[in-house]
């Protein structure tokens, strides 16, 4: 059994040893099936006079790519930058070193400024505020009389300010997306105050103080807050204005340069709504403290005959104040306050370009706005008085200039133009922050200002303050001319900073 087994092994190694000797079979007859063969391996199969050979795909997969050298074929990088991918072209990735370039395109953008601002005064075309000597009553045109508060403008000097802008490329190219802009002033405000003071041996005081009008039938004159014969007190001259607006927009991107310029540019358009908003107040108050009294002292007598003084008795001089008497210790108020807002609604067209010169950047913004200026003008006018000693208090209807001849709230529309012209200069931290500083100017051509909304002619019959108060058979003043337009220009110098990514 040992030498079968043992046969059959050695049979086994011989037929072995006998195939591997073979030649490989030569081609099939003609008509005849040779089975096929199973080749797992190379995909490169060496034919016999010819170099490797790609053989043709399977069925389902894409065709293989030619070879090529570097930097051409279809899959190399655009000569122009963006690709034309909103056009219908396919869009490619960037080359290897776009990453290491100048003008690589942000997908978004964030900026916050500082902005000191300075804006054109407060136009006062009448003089509102007067002192002379008490015998000429402050009127215009008499020898002593000086302008306190003259008819020309008031400065707001600087105003402080913010501002921020946002925007997003949102197609694969980085051509179109939102662009939100938006900015806000304080209110800033101015006040001129004066008030009479008894002259002493270093100081000259203020002995009156009056406001100047044009009466309707005794030509110029005033109204006395203030004199030392019949009372002490002051008067206040404060304006005030801000603004604020916002833009809503679109950006496009009508031209970029390449990524891997040094010097690289990149020039949007920008189209949208434009909101802004100015509004701004005159205020003239007067307050006058009552002195007009006779002080008489009272005294009694000793059983001898010697005056024992015991105090004084003071006698009131009324002063008529809207219809009544009022006298000493009372206190007397009038009030005018003159304000306008100015709304402004409608497009904004514009450019907005930018160039890099490694880490320096300069960007320039000039739009337009165009469209409706809704504006509100508010005239209001009282006169109070208070005597804490009796608690007598009450009011009156009207002012000086703010009388029953314009009181009121009016509106009114104009058609208005907005140009405004921006410039930063900024230097690139990082590659994705920015400090810049910067100058801006805005121009409107179309705005009312309160200064310019009042009328020096005034019916003193209709001053509740005035001696002349509920006189009949005087000619009423006319209510003038409302909604006069002036342009306002604003400008001044920005600090920020940008985050881009």
């Amino acid at each position: 059994m040992r030498k079968g087994v043992l046969g059959s092994i050695a049979a086994m190694a011989v037929g072995a040893g006998a195939a591997f000797g073979q030649a490989p079979p030569g081609p099939a007859p003609a008509g005849g099936v040779t089975p096929a063969m199973v080749w797992p391996g190379p995909s490169v199969v060496p034919t016999s006079g010819s170099g490797p050979v790609i053989p043709p795909p399977l069925p389902g997969m894409m065709p293989a790519e030619p070879l090529a050298e570097p930097g051409t074929g279809p899959m190399a990088a655009p000569l122009t930058y963006p690709p034309p991918g909103p056009y219908g072209a396919p869009r490619f990735d960037l080359p290897a070193d776009a990453t290491t370039g100048y003008g690589e395109a942000p997908r978004w953008w964030f900026s916050g400024e500082y902005l000191l601002w300075f804006t054109r005064g407060q136009p006062i075309r009448f003089p509102l505020v007067t002192t002379s000597a008490p015998n000429q009553g402050g009127i215009l045109g008499n020898p002593t009389t000086i302008e306190l508060v003259p008819g020309q403008d008031i400065s707001y000097n600087g105003i402080s300010g913010f501002r921020f802008n946002s925007g997003f490329y949102g197609d694969a190219d980085r051509r179109f997306g939102p662009w939100i802009n938006a900015f806000y002033t304080e209110e800033k405000g101015v006040n001129r105050q004066f008030s009479t003071s008894q002259p002493g041996p270093t100081s000259v005081g203020i002995p009156l103080l009056a406001r100047p009008f044009i009466d309707t039938q005794d030509g110029a004159s005033s109204l006395i807050t203030a004199n030392l014969a019949f009372g002490v007190g002051g008067t206040k001259v404060s304006t005030s204005t801000q603004t604020w607006g916002i833009e809503a927009a679109g950006l496009w991107n009508l031209y970029r340069s390449l990524p891997t310029d040094k010097v690289w540019h990149s020039l949007d358009l920008i189209a949208g709504y434009k909101f802004l908003q100015n509004r701004e107040r005159l205020i003239i108050d007067s307050f006058t403290a009552l002195n007009n009294a006779i002080f008489l002292p009272i005294f009694d007598f000793d059983p001898f005959g010697n005056p024992i003084f015991r105090g004084i008795q003071i006698i009131p001089i009324p002063v008529p104040v809207g219809g009544t008497s009022v006298g000493f210790p009372a206190t007397v108020q009038v009030l005018d306050r003159i304000s306008v807002t100015n709304r402004f609604n409608g497009g904004v067209f514009g450019l907005r370009y930018e160039l890099r010169y490694g880490m320096w950047d300069l960007m320039t913004i000039g739009k337009v706005g165009i469209g409706n200026m809704h504006q509100v003008l508010d005239i209001y006018g009282h006169t109070a008085f208070a005597n804490f000693a009796t608690s007598q208090t009450g009011g009156s209807f009207g002012g000086l200039l703010a009388n029953a001849s314009n009181i009121g709230r009016y509106n009114n529309d104009e058609f208005a133009v907005i140009p405004e012209l921006t410039a930063n200069l900024g230097i690139h931290v990082t590659r994705s922050i920015l400090l810049f500083a910067g100058y801006n100017f805005m121009w409107i051509n179309r705005v009312a200002r309160p200064g310019l909304q009042i009328s020096p002619v005034v019916d003193s019959s209709t001053v509740p303050f005035h001696p002349n108060y509920g006189l009949t058979g005087r000619p009423p003043a006319p209510r003038g001319p409302l909604f006069i337009q002036d342009e306002l220009w604003i400008h001044g110098v920005n600090f920020g900073m940008q985050i881009r990514y």
